[in-house]
């Protein structure tokens, strides 16, 4: 990449068309060693372009390993940043999140509302493979320790995780009905 330095200069430019051309540039090499960079504007930016240009970019990144940077960045984050900026790329992102479903169910119970928000947007958008008891312990946690500032937002998070248990039972079940070799008439075997 060329020199990172100037890449973030380009990027803190008051000029739109600057910024662009430094993001472009940042698509087309494909070098995510920027990321830890570019996840900090997001954490302090207030241009709502910038913002909207680097999360588009963001999302597109498929490297798992950018997984754990941008979770590091968010757990991190300090209280009235931008974490909903990142929370935004966890949801509109291909990579799979469900491994930190606790940490995005904290959110949507102790951050502003805004972060919430985007917090049960995540949360939403899970389908990953959960452990039952993860999901479990989630609803539980949501119920229990939810308020009136966040209460409208459970009303789509909640039955979302209890779906995501029904399949797990389903599946769980449909494994076990043709583990045991008996001849049941289901035609799967066939």
């Amino acid at each position: 990449m060329e020199n990172k330095q100037d890449i973030l200069k380009q990027l803190s430019s008051n000029d739109m068309d600057v910024v662009r051309g430094a993001i472009e540039q940042i698509k087309q090499e494909g070098d995510i060693s920027i990321a830890p960079e570019l996840l900090d504007i997001l954490l302090q930016s207030q241009d709502p372009n910038m913002i909207t240009n680097l999360t588009a970019l963001l999302s597109d990144v498929k490297e798992s390993d950018f997984k754990t940077v941008l979770m590091d960045k968010l757990i991190n984050a300090p209280d009235r940043s931008g974490k909903a900026n990142l929370l935004r790329i966890c949801w509109e992102s291909a990579i799979d999140f469900s491994e930190y479903l606790d940490v995005f169910v904290d959110m949507l119970l102790h951050e502003d509302f805004i972060t919430a928000l985007e917090a049960s947007t995540v949360i939403e958008n899970l389908h990953g493979n959960i452990p039952e008891e993860k999901i479990h312990i989630a609803i539980q946690r949501l119920k229990s320790e939810s308020n009136e500032s966040n209460a409208f937002l459970l009303e789509g998070t909640i039955p979302h995780l209890e779906e995501m248990l029904l399949k797990e039972e389903e599946e769980e079940e449909e494994e076990h009905h043709h583990d045991h070799g008996h001849d049941c008439s289901c035609h799967c075997h066939d």
